[in-house]
């Protein structure tokens, strides 16, 4: 079955399919059996200072075999939005922003910040006319919208019906419905059959300069290795930094049609057009992930090996692939969904809201870099 608007309406309506997955197995850039960089993790308070990796257990065939995480389904969500970002700079989609304009960083969008629209940073900010933008007709729209009619998410913060979200300082928590959205699509990559290889440290000086003698340069009479200068000779520290080497990666990536079907529109046509687009999105956003996220982070990037395809997953009944998942055609026909909008009643804002940080914010911020 080849993707295209009216067959993603046909699955969205056909309630015995769950929805769309898609596996990829990856190697290091590097090429087999090289090593890559796992993320670190923040230990908990009082255990021992060092660095923190997610490991487990997972059944591959009919064996056990040792996994490290090498990206967390939060950290794909935000590679989503940066590959849509970047479709929205090359004027090739259009989503409703809010934009930022942020000392000494510049331009930030709500694609960016950590909650997206539910962003304290937004939720703090002024408008350019000086109201406060929690008191704006659109703040008050998007924290009134619940599962229940999400229309105002649609128009004006649609992926947080995609990827999630939750209005966790709104004070509207006491209505269950609103201002929090569970995710619809989500990836996340594991090294498979990983094992550990431990990363000495050290420095070299050409200077020359002694570690261990105590020189005063402005900030106090300090041993010059405390200052970042002289030799440091190689070795391991009880918890040394890691690389990983692995059997391959895998990333599996996935779009409940489930999710959407739970979330209102006003009835009347509205949500069958809704749960199109915003399944057409979620394909949007992974597709334009597995071509742009092969680099995770220093001394990870990876290559896909072999893609095992789009999967319908249906109850009861073999997968069938869909085919013709491209950057490309998600995109043609994420603009087909939207032509939708207006026989429908749906609105779909084009025009970013440009917002100013907060003033006590940006003068935290020239306090925290002086």
């Amino acid at each position: 079955m080849e993707l295209s608007l009216d067959v993603l309406s046909t699955l969205m309506a056909d309630s015995t399919v769950r929805g769309l997955s898609i596996t990829r197995h990856l190697q290091p850039l590097g090429g087999h059996g090289d090593t890559v960089s796992p993320p670190t993790f923040a230990q908990a308070e009082g255990d021992e200072k060092g660095p923190r990796y997610v490991w487990s257990e997972r059944r591959v065939g009919d064996e056990m075999v040792k996994t490290c995480l090498l990206d967390s389904s939060a950290s794909q969500a935000n590679r989503i939005e940066e590959s849509l970002l970047g479709l929205v700079r090359a004027d090739e989609l259009t989503l409703p922003l809010h934009c930022m304009d942020v000392p000494n960083i510049g331009q930030l969008t709500d694609l960016e910040l950590p909650h997206r629209a539910y962003d304290a940073a937004v939720g703090t900010a002024r408008l350019a006319d000086g109201t406060e933008w929690k008191k704006s007709k659109v703040a008050k729209q998007i924290r009134e919208a619940s599962r229940k009619n999400a229309a105002a998410l649609l128009e004006h913060a649609p992926l947080i019906l995609v990827l999630g979200g939750w209005d966790s300082h709104s004070g509207t928590a006491a209505n269950a419905w609103q201002g929090r959205h569970e995710k619809a699509v989500w990836s996340k990559i594991v090294a498979v059959d990983a094992f550990r290889m431990n990363r000495p440290g050290g420095r070299l000086d050409p200077m020359g300069l002694p570690s261990s003698e105590k020189v005063d340069l402005g900030d106090g009479s300090k041993k010059l290795v405390d200052q970042g200068l002289g030799v440091v000779p190689p070795s391991m520290d009880k918890f040394p930094r890691l690389s990983i080497t692995m059997r391959y990666a895998e990333q599996r990536s996935v779009i409940s049609f489930g999710v959407f079907r739970k979330i209102g529109f006003g009835g009347s046509g509205k949500d069958e057009v809704a749960h199109d687009f915003l399944a057409a999105l979620g394909i949007l956003g992974l597709a334009a992930l597995h071509r742009d996220g092969g680099h995770l982070r220093s001394e990870c990037d990876l290559v896909c090996e072999r893609t095992y395809g789009w999967q319908i997953r249906r109850d009861d009944s073999p997968d069938e692939e869909l085919s013709g998942v491209t950057v490309e055609g998600a995109l043609k026909i994420v603009t087909e969904a939207l032509e939708r909008f207006p026989s429908s009643g749906l609105s779909f804002r084009t025009e970013p809201i440009k917002i100013e940080i907060h003033e006590n914010l940006a003068a935290a911020m020239g306090r925290n870099e002086s």
